[in-house]
């Protein structure tokens, strides 16, 4: 096969047998020089070229030259190391391959010369890039095209397989039978497709016919996407990835207030009542969940699962990882899983609660909770509804299950991180004892069989995607393997939840002020807009808007910021993930228009120059918030007034800064660092020296916080100045690490009431030292030397962290669904990782 694969004349030279005029490329290895250059004349002609190797980059790059930002972006994070020759496995089949498009070869090395990024320095220069070196030995897994799924409507293409004859509307409110002229087309009155051949009251015995009705349905507005979720599936990732298609009822895509008053709210639904509730909330919503921690108030079986209005998906888990995921109650019962002693594991494994957890769910008769007793029959009843389901998607691979599931319905999600942060720790080696592990194995078997079972059925096939492509995260099958990624995201309780603004304060302890008037009074609603601008302040503690206690400032600022009445700020040291966070913000709304920082947008109203006075900060705030909900205030340079002369303690001012280790910082790089010391890979050591002794960079952070500039002294700076970084520090509302900037910017989100799209949870961290990466002792340590005080600061802000990064990584591995001792924890971690967006 690999014999009759490399003699196929359909791919020889690709490239060139589409960019040129007479298809010159598909003489193979007789392919003329002059085929060549017809090829290279026309790719001249273009006003831009990317690589595939480092594609991300490369966006990012031409988003940069079009004036548009992008969401955040993996940096090519799943390339793989694996080259093409290894993939072949047979020199000589790899050599004959190459000779017959040796002309599409040179073609591809000589466009990198014009790429809009060189992959190859950024390979070289920057140690958290995914590449692995240049030459055609490379084999870019993330680059190639995404026709790993490919679409439903290529493989089934609808309008040839039904005709206007196959098929009928039927009118739920007359039950009369149409043949139309536009199948499925939205009508003033609602539409059933059926199939006219098989129209048992609307239920199919082809499973197959029903998911394309259903399918189509869905695109053309008339079917509910729905995800029967049981607790710890990954609900949480779905409802935040559907919430960014269209509209999804706002509590967790369960319900809430905006759910329609002509749908009652329970779930789940009986057969009768299917269609009708399914036609009505697609009217308002496109997709709802289910979510089922506790057994269904009816029997699943009962629901119409083949009812053309609606799409069903489950996601399906490992059941042992599932009861290792934790949360407060079982973290409350038998300890947090780190701390638990073997008489708390005991007990964890013989709870009682979590048994076959997945089948006393999914069957009537809840037959899952005999244990090791079950049935082959309930295994068998289980196996019956997921059958039944429109879609069945694996955990393991989620993102690349909801981005198949994106194609097959129409839509397009946001970059999706392909489920990088899996990690290879076992459920055994997390137990920590064999007996106990095989004693819970024994108690969940049938659940373990039916998650088993369901891989066949599941829309992406994990473990082919973990033995075909080496970029997946994914450690092989087996139950051994341990998804985080898919626990539900519970780990940042909101801010809500962890301080209920309503029962800390009342109307008598805080006031309105009138910018205007400077009267003062009692609010029946604080916080509301009115047309006078306000601020909120405590009524004990207001010595000109400002406060001494921090925490009553942070609730006052937070509160304004969700009702509109406070403007975001990221205090952005350069290099400090500034682009990362401006991305994320433009997605949730109004930002300046030029890197956040400024932009032809900025109201005239509101001088340019950064920092503010202290006098000037709420009238600044609050006219920007009226534009914008986010600010960005970059430093490369040295501030023109004090830093500290902002009030900071501003109600109308949520402020920001994100944290980095200098030395890291140090070793990002910039064009003028380049053209200063050279390349990193290629820096001599006369070079190294040079880049060490430059006194530009020096306690970057302090020199750019304190009022004197004072981390200009280098080693010789201050214990004082160092106290002066910290107080400047502690009057932030918000600190957050670099090494987990995702998971910083989802509590955030959490905290201010918005939500983010999926993001890659840091998977782009790199293990690789900053010592490493400079190579010689000496000159490591002279530059930790030079900038030890900025060294200190930022060891101890992530003591003030809103996300302990440390306690991440070593507790949680990257586990979404444990519990809430990731926040402000010390940390003593050094990690390299953290280089923001600013390469290019």
């Amino acid at each position: 096969q690999w014999e009759a694969f490399a003699k196929y004349d359909g791919s020889i030279n690709f490239m060139l047998t589409r960019l040129t005029p007479d298809r010159c490329g598909t003489e193979g290895e007789n392919t003329t020089e002059e085929c060549l250059e017809t090829g290279k004349e026309l790719l001249r002609r273009f006003t831009y070229i990317l690589d595939v190797k480092c594609l991300d980059e490369g966006l990012e790059a031409l988003a940069g030259e079009l004036g548009f930002s992008l969401p955040y972006l993996n940096k090519d994070s799943g390339k793989t190391q694996v080259s093409a020759r290894e993939r072949i496995g047979d020199d000589e089949l790899y050599e004959f391959i190459l000779r017959r498009n040796q002309r599409d070869f040179e073609l591809y090395e000589w466009s990198k010369g014009l790429s809009l990024v060189n992959c190859s320095a950024l390979e070289d220069e920057n140690s958290d890039s995914a590449g692995n070196g240049g030459g055609h030995e490379f084999v870019d897994e993330n680059g190639t095209d995404d026709d790993i799924f490919t679409s439903f409507n290529e493989t089934h293409d609808f309008d040839d397989e039904f005709s206007a004859e196959d098929y009928s509307v039927y009118n739920n409110e007359t039950g009369s039978k149409e043949t139309p002229d536009l199948v499925g087309e939205k009508s003033s009155q609602d539409i059933i497709l059926v199939t006219n051949n098989n129209t048992d009251n609307n239920r199919f015995n082809n499973h197959e016919d029903v998911r394309l009705l259903q399918i189509e349905n869905y695109k053309k507005g008339n079917a509910l996407l729905l995800n029967i979720h049981i607790t710890h599936h990954a609900g949480t990732t779905f409802c935040a990835a559907m919430k960014q298609i269209g509209n999804t009822p706002s509590n967790a895509c369960n319900g809430g207030d905006d759910w329609p008053e002509t749908v009652p709210r329970h779930r789940p639904w009986e057969y009768d009542e299917t269609d009708r509730n399914a036609i009505e909330l697609r009217k308002v919503y496109h997709f709802i969940s289910w979510e089922f921690g506790k057994k269904p108030r009816s029997p699943l079986v009962d629901v119409n699962w083949e009812s053309p209005h609606l799409v069903s998906v489950i996601v399906m888990k490992d059941p042992i990882d599932r009861r290792l995921s934790g949360d407060g109650g079982i973290n409350r019962m038998f300890g947090k899983e780190e701390e638990r002693t073997e008489e708390q594991w005991e007990a964890f494994a013989k709870y009682d609660g979590s048994i076959n957890f997945m089948l006393t769910r999914l069957t009537p008769d809840r037959c899952g909770t005999e244990g090791e007793n079950t049935t082959e029959e309930c295994l068998e009843t289980g196996k019956e509804l997921l059958r039944r389901f429109t879609y069945i998607l694996d955990v393991k691979c989620l993102d690349e299950g909801l981005e198949a599931l994106a194609g097959e319905l129409g839509f397009s999600l946001p970059y999706l991180n392909k489920d990088s942060g899996k990690t290879q720790v076992s459920a055994r080696e997390r137990i920590g004892d064999d007996e106990l592990y095989e004693f819970i194995l024994r108690r969940n078997q049938r659940d373990f069989e039916l998650y088993e079972w369901s891989k066949g059925l599941s829309l992406v096939n994990c473990s082919a995607l973990e033995d075909e492509n080496s970029d997946s995260a994914g450690n092989g099958g087996g139950h051994e393997f341990v998804d985080e990624n898919g626990t539900d995201d519970d780990i940042f309780t909101s801010f809500n939840e962890t301080h209920d603004f309503d029962d800390e304060f009342s109307a008598e302890d805080y006031s309105v002020y009138n910018n205007e008037t400077g009267s003062k009074e009692t609010p029946d609603l604080v916080g509301e807009k009115s047309s006078q601008d306000i601020i909120l302040v405590t009524n004990n503690n207001t010595d000109n808007n400002r406060f001494n206690n921090h925490e009553d400032v942070r609730l006052l600022q937070i509160e304004n910021y969700k009702k509109g009445n406070a403007l975001l700020l990221n205090i952005h040291i350069t290099h400090h993930a500034g682009t990362t966070f401006c991305a994320a913000m433009k997605q949730i709304g109004n930002t300046p228009s030029n890197a956040c920082n400024g932009g032809d947008d900025w109201p005239e109203t509101v001088p340019r120059h950064r920092p503010w006075e202290y006098d000037e900060t709420d009238r600044n705030a609050i006219e920007l918030r009226k534009v914008y909900h986010f600010i960005s205030w970059e430093f490369g340079i040295i501030p023109p007034i004090p830093l500290e002369n902002v009030n900071w303690e501003s109600p109308h001012l949520v402020s920001v800064i994100v944290m980095k280790d200098p030395i890291d910082r140090r070793l990002s790089g910039d064009g003028t660092i380049l053209k200063m010391f050279g390349k990193e890979k290629y820096r001599s050591e006369e070079q190294w020296w040079e880049f060490a002794e430059y006194d530009g960079s020096i306690n970057f952070m302090l020199t750019r916080l304190t009022p004197d500039h004072c981390g200009e002294d280098g080693e010789n700076a201050t214990d004082t100045c160092l106290e002066q970084g910290k107080d400047l520090l502690r009057r932030f509302t918000y600190i957050l690490d670099v090494r987990c900037i995702d998971e910083g910017l989802e509590a955030l989100a959490g905290e201010l009431g918005f939500s983010l799209p999926a993001v890659g949870k840091s998977s782009g961290k790199t293990s690789v030292t900053a010592r490493e990466r400079i190579g010689n002792d000496d000159i490591y340590d002279f530059i930790v030397e030079r900038n030890r005080r900025d060294l200190e600061l930022y060891e101890w802000s992530k003591s003030l962290s809103l996300v302990n990064c440390s306690a991440l990584e070593e507790e949680l591995f990257d586990d979404d669904d444990d519990n809430n001792d990731i926040i402000n924890n010390d940390d003593d971690f050094n990690d390299s990782a953290g280089n923001d967006g600013n390469v290019l």
